[in-house]
């Protein structure tokens, strides 16, 4: 015979419904002024496409890695060109959007109980109860309910159903009941107060004010947003259909039209099922406050027949705000749903989570307003409400498990679902997908979303599971609060190096070999091993292709924030409830969560092996990592005196030894952790190994350069013996090595913790059940050793969460003048140039001549006439120099002007103008700016020095930097006149002649 289970106070933890109604709340925001800015630019002329073209970006694939990687490669002119032809709107329309929502929103929601007691055409309760005998009633259930004070009270005189609603605000709620519920007073006056105490509990609960101000925002969203963008979209469509129209352009207005579509499919979902959880926490409370269970027997309808009916009844069951009468029964004998993480919500909140990053960034993007800083503070907002959501479901369900006795979830299938929803939001917003593709060029990099989901998931209920064994307060809510902060900044780094570093690998990101290697070797000169031979040389390329290799993973690891801090809390939350230990006894927050004085039909919790069988795996893989940092540079030869004699090559060697040493004992140690741990903390055990062991080998690392040169065997870097920190000894790479280490051992902890439950999987059943109770906490013991151990512990434990938390604080702290910069143009071009490999795309020949026609009519044209007037004006003044033997620098002196002319042209044609889209037309273009350059140069030094040698030369530059400006004209209008711009180019003509 099954146990019955105990009754649970709903209340024992929060139900994570208002953080629910915040996040649809702040989507629909967000997406106010995100999805109405391209709307704005739809009624203004612009010359973007122009642009776009003059780049030589093919306006088909608009939006994919290679033309943004182009247009950055060219941000100079394009920011220019921009700024100039299709200025974004102004400031303040993209950013009133969302205050203009809110306030309209706030006037609809102090109307909307207005409208509803006129649609309804209620009266007030005096007019119907002239003997008080109802308001007494009411009053009585009010104080049963815990109610300051009776609420408003309206009659629906024409309806006859026997229920009642609420609406207003929580300060000021309006009761609604209807005129069989009135009727049936006397008749049931069980069913009357069912009726009554179940909404009185939403008004207890506070849920009126999040319900109807969600309403509210969603219909001034509907008709302030929702339908000028279906206009717009229907605009996009019919010019699709009509006469633009290119296959290219479906995706982006597939998307166009879906986004709407979901939006509002996401949003009633979403709303709906937060709805009908809140309905079923009012009977919850009705029931507790003495309500009649058997009112609630309601007869279902019968349903409809027919497939087409049969197939959308679950639909209609998600769209429902209220739900079953079935479901309310059977959570009043179980609550076991309102405990559970389902896949729905799961799915809508990570699209949800997506669609909002998507669109806070476009306020960003629209301004070139991004720095790092600013990236990782627009994702906390989605990293709050996502960890407030889906943190507080799997507590729930965490708590519910550990109150009946029922197996814990893993979280695993929650995350999957979560997962999924993160990649179909970034899906349907585009995110890192071109207009012209329905997916990026590497969809498979789009698993590590799904993979971010699971291992958050599972790392929220392994911590949640900790906690809730050893807590000792009279109620989960502190611990819950804490875990969720951690979790936030844990999704808010995600979120940050997805936005940036994921996608673009998605969206077909390629870093320069060459750029890399290159970095590298201004970061270690000489490592390359130039001048070198045999071993040597393949030994200094080998390291220089790892390091360039790994380069720029490295540099995301550094790139964000509160990739530090997330580092630290990934173990530091676990370590700490592990050095809590179980408590003796049922926890004081088991028993507040079981009113009815019943005990849990099992253990509160699993018991966990002491502290030091978790920080000794730790210690030893730390020790292990000071033995293999030692042996590194004992194996190392001697530092070498210069640079030449390939000290950049030592240092780089260094580096990677020191990679190795560091990383691969936290790894081992980390397997090791997650073999010998129990399901239940498989992933923490082996994320507390694996970081206590890299930050112990870190410290150990730290002190032994830090000395370098006071031990003969182990000098690498000096010679010498002095005190010299290892932040002014390695301070170029010691946050890649700091944050690449940590983020790398988490990295294996993960894998290491996955690999361990997938061949637990398949081991037999007795071995998994002796793997699960392996490590189990002993009977306590008694006497000094034990105390001392356990004192021991602890202070372990303080000083690794101090370690960790001094490392999440300091290194965003020296880094700070790194996050906080907002790159300009020339940064941009400058570093993407360096670092990032650009390709130009093959395009019709047809694209090629528009791509050439924009950049003729935007600049090129202007430039172009320039140097040839220019070269005509030089060469007349050279001609009249020879023909009157006045060859003599004061009479040459008069082309001081057309020298530095040309400079600025050099300027233009090397940095701030586009490369021409035409390979043969940009060879001339190239070869113009380079001998304008040198010419110019030439012969301003020239005319100064009185050197008629170098002024010589110079003009030979600058009639060669002519010569190509011809060449690059010449091939610029015969790729016009191939394609037909005949009209152009003699309308151009005919305005230059007069000119000339």
């Amino acid at each position: 015979m099954t146990a019955a289970r105990p009754r649970i106070d709903e209340r024992a933890m929060g139900a994570g419904t208002t953080v629910r109604f915040a996040l649809l709340v702040v989507l629909l925001l967000a997406s106010g002024g995100a999805m109405m800015l391209p709307v704005v630019n739809s009624l203004r002329h612009t010359d973007a496409i122009d642009c776009t073209l003059a780049a030589g970006i093919d306006p088909d694939r608009n939006g994919d890695m290679a033309s943004a990687i182009n247009a950055l490669s060219q941000a100079v002119a394009y920011r220019a060109c921009m700024e100039e032809h299709a200025p974004p709107p102004a400031p303040w329309l993209l950013y009133s959007w969302p205050i203009l929502l809110l306030v309209t929103a706030a006037l609809l929601f102090v109307l909307l109980p207005v409208w509803k007691a006129r649609r309804r055409r209620a009266v007030p309760l005096e007019s119907v109860d002239p003997d008080g005998d109802i308001r007494a009633l009411l009053a009585g259930l009010a104080a049963t309910a815990g109610l300051a004070r009776v609420p408003r009270v309206i009659v629906d005189r024409a309806s006859v159903a026997t229920g009642a609603v609420v609406f207003g605000r929580n300060r000021r709620p309006t009761v609604c009941l209807s005129g069989g519920l009135i009727a049936c007073r006397r008749r049931d006056p069980e069913r009357f107060r069912a009726v009554l105490l179940h909404e009185f509990a939403h008004i207890a609960n506070r849920d009126i004010t999040v319900t109807y101000g969600t309403v509210a925002v969603w219909r001034v969203f509907l008709a302030l947003v929702l339908l000028p963008y279906l206009l717009w979209s229907g605009r996009r469509v019919h010019g699709f259909l009509t006469w633009w129209g290119e296959p290219t352009d479906l995706p982006s207005l597939t998307r166009g039209l879906l986004l709407p579509a979901l939006t509002a499919a996401l949003v009633f979902l979403a709303r709906s099922d937060v709805l009908r959880g809140r309905e079923v926490f009012a009977d919850l409370a009705a029931v507790r406050w003495g309500a009649d269970p058997h009112k609630w027997d309601v007869p279902e309808p019968t349903a409809a027949s027919g497939r087409l009916r049969s197939a959308l009844g679950p639909l209609r069951e998600f769209w429902g705000t209220h739900p079953r009468w079935d479901e309310r029964r059977g959570a009043l004998a179980d609550p076991a749903p309102l405990f559970g993480a389902r896949a729905l919500p799961m799915f809508l909140t990570g699209a949800a989570a997506a669609m909002l990053t998507t669109h806070l960034l476009t306020y960003l993007w629209a301004y070139n307003l991004y720095s790092l800083w600013r990236i990782q503070l627009v994702s906390l907002a989605p990293a709050a409400l996502v960890a407030g959501v889906i943190g507080t479901a799997l507590w729930r369900s965490v708590a519910y498990a550990v109150l009946t006795g029922d197996r814990i979830p893993s979280g695993v299938r929650a995350g999957l679902w979560l997962g999924a929803g993160l990649g179909a939001g970034g899906l349907i917003t585009g995110y890192g997908v071109s207009d012209a593709q329905w997916v990026p060029p590497r969809p498979a990099v789009l698993l590590l979303v799904v993979c971010a989901g699971v291992a958050f998931a599972w790392w929220v209920t392994q911590c949640a599971r900790l906690w809730a064994g050893t807590w000792r307060g009279h109620s989960l809510r502190p611990p819950l609060l804490a875990g969720l902060g951690a979790a936030t900044l844990v999704l808010s780094a995600w979120f940050a190096w997805w936005t940036m570093d994921g996608t673009s690998w998605a969206a077909g990101a390629s870093y320069s070999d060459s750029a890399m290697r290159q970095s590298v070797l201004n970061v270690f000169p000489g490592s390359g091993g130039a001048g070198a031979t045999g071993d040597t040389e393949a030994a200094g390329s080998a390291v220089v292709s790892t390091l360039a290799a790994a380069w720029p993973i490295l540099g995301g690891f550094v790139a964000y924030p509160l990739i530090p801090s997330a580092l630290a809390v990934l173990w530091v939350v676990p370590l700490t409830a592990w050095a809590l230990g179980r408590p003796p006894g049922t926890p004081r927050w088991v028993t507040n969560a079981l009113p009815g004085g019943d005990s849990p039909p099992g253990a509160t919790g699993e018991p966990l092996p002491p502290l030091r069988r978790v920080l000794g795996p730790g210690l030893l893989g730390g020790v292990a990592a000071w033995l293999a940092v030692a042996g590194a540079q004992a194996l190392l030869p001697a530092p070498p005196t210069a640079p030449r004699d390939g000290a950049g090559l030592h240092e780089a060697q260094y580096l990677t030894w020191l990679f190795a040493a560091l990383l691969v004992p936290a790894a081992v140690a980390a397997s090791v952790a997650a073999t010998q741990s129990g399901r239940g903390r498989r992933l923490v055990a082996a994320l507390i190994v694996a970081e206590s062991s890299a930050l112990l080998g870190l410290v150990g690392m730290a002190l032994l350069v830090s000395s370098d040169g006071c031990v003969g065997p182990l000098n690498t870097l000096e010679s010498d013996c002095s005190w010299r920190p290892v932040w002014d000894t390695m301070a170029w790479t010691l946050p890649r090595l700091v944050n690449g280490v940590l983020a790398l051992a988490a990295i294996s902890a993960l894998l290491a913790a996955a690999a361990g439950s997938l061949l637990r999987r398949v081991r037999p059943g007795g071995t998994r059940q002796a793997e699960d109770a392996a490590g189990e906490e002993p009977a306590p013991r008694v006497g000094r050793a034990a105390g001392a151990r356990r004192l021991g512990a602890r202070l372990g434990t303080a000083t690794a969460v101090a370690a960790a938390v001094a490392v999440a604080v300091v290194e965003p702290v020296s880094l700070a003048a790194f996050h906080t910069m907002v790159p300009d143009a020339a940064t941009s071009q400058q570093t993407t140039r360096q670092w990032i490999q650009a390709t130009a795309p093959a395009v019709a020949a047809g694209t090629r001549a528009r791509q050439v026609h924009a950049w003729h009519r935007l600049g090129g044209r202007f430039l172009l006439e320039h140097a040839e007037a220019n070269d005509d004006y030089l060469r007349t003044v050279l001609r009249s120099a020879v023909d009157t033997e006045n060859i003599r620098l004061p009479y040459l002196a008069r082309l001081r002007p057309i020298c530095a002319d040309y400079g600025r042209i050099a300027g233009w044609v090397n940095h701030a103008y586009f490369r021409v889209p035409d390979r043969e037309a940009q060879t001339a273009w190239q070869t113009l700016g380079l001998r304008a350059q040198k010419g110019s140069a030439d012969c301003e030094h020239a005319l100064r020095q009185q050197d008629i040698t170098l002024f010589t030369e110079a003009m030979r530059e600058l009639l060669a930097a002519g010569d190509s400006a011809g060449k690059a004209a010449g091939r610029v209008e015969a790729v016009l006149r191939e394609a037909g711009y005949d009209d152009y180019l003699r309308f151009r003509r005919q305005a230059r002649e007069p000119a000339r």
